[in-house]
């Protein structure tokens, strides 16, 4: 299983769709309890509880927050033989701001690095703040520079008036820096916001972006170049290789999160929401955690529920949008696994004819990436 390892709750970006729409909120319903800045367990807790976990590989996300606001813990944890002896990766999700805070030879165990970007520099700082874009790539130069070897995922946050295909393809080819793995995520019914927004007819343009990226897709993959675009290779090793997922994020499947105060819960999005606490990691056994809460109606009785797994747990158990703008958002999703449909059987004849391999299409299952936009 794959866990999110808190290591703490706070930012230090206030980005227009995260921090800066929490003060628009109303108060809201749900019971939140504050985690503590630090981690209170030591590294020797966690490898207790990740020893009795038997389903292989056993991997942690460093996450936040912003994770690396507490680097001595994330030295703390991959210094430790206890840990070693029983996690097979690390990974970080990250701003990516304070990389050039952390040591090259704890950079270069990453098995993943998941960075927030938003796409050229223009949109990243609208949304992330200025001089965002221009740390962000320094520090990727630097971590390539230093050795890095392993996957470098852009994490895209999308809504409009974002420019979707300008920003992705921006991001797979340019001078700065180039990416060759993405995946992004739609902002959307994760707060009260509908009302405000233009989704329904800025959706549009973004199916019609998602079937342009899908003829790139195809394009590069005629020529023996496969891109790692998650939300595309995710549905299609369904739609090619029949493989299966719950919920194919992974939360309260094989994902699950670690808070500050050693409490479990299933997603990260759910920390500090007290009637959603599965256990704490000091009396709570790995094996008792999936399917302790799954996703539900109106998910379960789409016709398309097998292929996409429901968008979101949280979203799912606590919808922020009315119905309207949820069928809108579910409209994105079915158009982008139809279009991965429409693909399927030429990007079949591109492995029968080796052109690509089935490797090209593998990944590391709930890495993370969002798979469902």
């Amino acid at each position: 299983m794959i866990y999110h390892v808190v290591t703490h709750p706070d930012c230090n970006l206030c980005c227009e769709y995260c921090g800066g729409k929490s003060f628009d909120e109303p108060e809201s319903e749900i019971k939140f309890t504050s985690t503590p800045p630090n981690p209170t367990y030591s590294a020797n807790d966690l490898a207790k509880f990740l020893a009795k976990d038997n389903d292989k590989p056993v991997s942690i996300i460093f996450y936040g927050g912003e994770p690396l606001l507490n680097i001595p813990f994330i030295k703390e944890i991959m210094d430790s033989k206890e840990i070693e002896q029983v996690v097979d990766n690390f990974l970080i999700q990250t701003n990516g701001t304070l990389f050039d805070k952390l040591d090259k030879k704890y950079v270069n165990k990453f098995h993943t690095i998941l960075i927030s970007i938003d796409g050229n520099k223009e949109t990243t700082n609208k949304n992330r703040g200025e001089g965002t874009y221009e740390k962000v790539i320094n520090n990727l130069k630097e971590i390539k520079k230093n050795g890095f070897g392993g996957e470098i995922i852009a994490r895209m946050t999308i809504e409009e008036p974002t420019d979707f295909y300008k920003d992705i393809t921006y991001l797979l080819d340019n001078e700065d820096f180039s990416f060759t793995s993405i995946h992004w995520q739609l902002d959307a019914n994760m707060w009260h916001d509908y009302e405000k927004r233009n989704f329904e007819i800025w959706s549009k343009k973004y199916d019609s972006d998602v079937s342009k990226l899908a003829d790139l897709f195809l394009k590069e993959a005629k020529k023996g170049k496969l891109l790692r675009l998650y939300p595309f290779i995710g549905v299609l090793n369904t739609l090619l290789f029949k493989t299966n997922y719950s919920i194919r994020c992974g939360s309260g499947i094989g994902n699950f999160t670690v808070q500050t105060n050693g409490v479990l819960v299933s997603c990260p999005i759910m920390q500090g929401i007290e009637d959603k606490f599965l256990g704490n990691i000091k009396s709570t056994a790995p094996q008792s955690l999936p399917h302790e809460l799954a996703i539900g109606s109106p998910c379960t009785e789409c016709s398309d529920y097998s292929l996409c797994g429901g968008r979101c747990l949280y979203s799912n158990m606590y919808p922020c949008w009315p119905k309207k703008g949820i069928n809108e958002i579910c409209e994105t999703i079915k158009h982008l696994l139809r279009e991965m449909g429409r693909i399927t059987p030429q990007l079949q004849k591109l492995i029968d004819e080796e052109i690509i391999s089935k490797k090209d299409l593998e990944f590391l299952k709930y890495n993370c990436a969002e798979i469902i936009p």
